[in-house]
């Protein structure tokens, strides 16, 4: 019996391949191929799922020809996850993605078998000409010289390509302004996305720069696969006849596999102002060592170990942080990094409060350069805070707490130095 069983599993892993493999063959030597009047195009939309890079979504074409044997799927969401600069090319914003064509049962049974997501299929009500302007595009668009882009999180993506390629395949034919979008900015809509992922979120707060805090313009409302669904929905096709022609001829759910998502508790925000109140109530214990006669020597010690560790940990963290923010901002490609007013208390110059918290600073020079960068490191806090206030950049609640820490250790600090 275990034989049999092993021989039929065999023998049908083989006949899958062999059709897998059949279907590629037929799609790199397809490219004159003549659609059928049964011939459909649609617009996949795959669900949020659990990994940092499915998050947001997916979207893709789906060409379905069953007169040509074709169901193959147009994927702009492709990367070379094994490349060795991997992560150099990410953070300098030089990651190319490119355009991959797969056969679509495999890839619906690896969206919701494998990633548990539900994918959401639009129907596109073009003629047959129109269906095979697109068609001639995409494999086009498929061959090996044509087929890389440089990925950009918001401007270029798996899902604004979507939409780039009808607008290039027919110029105005259609017209998505009936849907308003959401009326949110681009960093709040992304937000929205990571609530099960509050380590995630605060690392893209923090290098998220202004340029993310206005509000989407006409297609760039298209690099969120659901919000471009819901335009998809809306939008009619300017074919110049009185009677308006939705896009999108049919559309349903046509996979939803059992999953939920539940939003965390906001982590960041629990360990920063976790890290202030015990560092408020050592500074407390010290400053009233000489109120408090009989205070504890044993306790007044352990409370300036505790404020000492506590100050290290936050210049450190905010140091390193304004090192790669200053990267991403000056030296990278990437343009949702730009102009970073979080770089005002998460800088480099942090590192030096850092050495300064466990250097002696009783010479002249020393004391002076940490007394220069203490009261310059109040006033870039302060002065963020006025931004915040202002509306030039918005802030999550997880920095208020780093803020008023260096703010208060800065102040600390300053006396220190001036007294000894």
């Amino acid at each position: 019996m275990l034989k049999v069983i092993f021989v039929s599993v065999f023998i049908i892993a083989v006949v899958f391949s062999a059709a897998a493999q059949g279907e590629q063959v037929r799609y790199r030597e397809g490219l004159d191929i003549t659609l059928s009047r049964t011939s459909v195009i649609t617009m996949i939309t795959v669900y949020p799922g659990d990994q940092v890079y499915s998050v947001f979504g997916h979207s893709a074409f789906r060409v379905y020809d069953p007169e040509n044997g074709i169901d193959w799927m147009y994927n702009y969401g492709t990367f070379d996850f094994t490349d060795d600069f991997f992560v150099l090319k990410f953070i300098e914003g030089k990651l190319d993605y490119y355009l991959d064509v797969d056969y679509f049962p495999r890839a619906f049974h690896f969206y919701t078998n494998v990633e548990q997501r539900k994918i959401y299929e639009q129907i596109l009500n073009f003629n047959l000409e129109e269906r095979q302007a697109l068609f001639d595009f995409l494999q086009k668009n498929a061959e090996p010289e044509n087929r890389v882009y440089r990925y950009d999180f918001i401007w270029d993506n798996c899902s604004t390509r979507i939409a780039d390629a009808i607008d290039k395949t027919f110029p105005a034919l259609i017209d998505y302004s009936a849907y308003r979008g959401s009326g949110e900015s681009f960093r709040k809509m992304i937000m929205a996305y990571l609530e099960e992922k509050p380590f995630i979120n605060f690392g893209i707060q923090l290098v998220f720069g202004k340029p993310t805090d206005r509000i989407p313009k006409g297609h760039e409302i298209f690099f969120l696969p659901i919000y471009m669904k819901q335009a998809f929905s809306a939008a009619i096709i300017n074919n110049g006849e009185a009677e308006t022609t939705p896009l999108v001829f049919a559309e349903a759910m046509i996979a939803s596999p059992e999953r939920t998502f539940q939003k965390k508790l906001d982590y960041p925000l629990f360990i920063f102002l976790s890290v202030l109140i015990i560092y408020f109530i050592s500074f407390v214990l010290q400053a009233g060592k000489n109120i408090l006669s009989n205070s504890n020597p044993a306790v007044l010690k352990l409370s300036g170990i505790v404020s000492a560790v506590c100050e290290g940990f936050v210049f450190l963290f905010t140091g390193i942080i304004g090192i790669l923010i200053t990267y991403l901002w000056f030296f990278s490609e990437h343009r949702v990094t730009s102009f970073n007013f979080t770089y005002l208390w998460c800088t480099p110059l942090n590192l030096i409060l850092f050495i300064g918290v466990f250097l002696k600073t009783k010479s002249s020079f020393p004391k002076k350069l940490f007394i220069s960068l203490t009261f310059l490191s109040i006033i870039m806090c302060a002065a963020y805070l006025v931004c915040i206030a202002a509306g030039v950049q918005h802030a999550i609640p997880a920095f208020f707490p780093i803020i008023i820490f260096l703010i208060i250790a800065g102040g600390k600090k300053l006396i220190a130095l001036w007294l000894c």
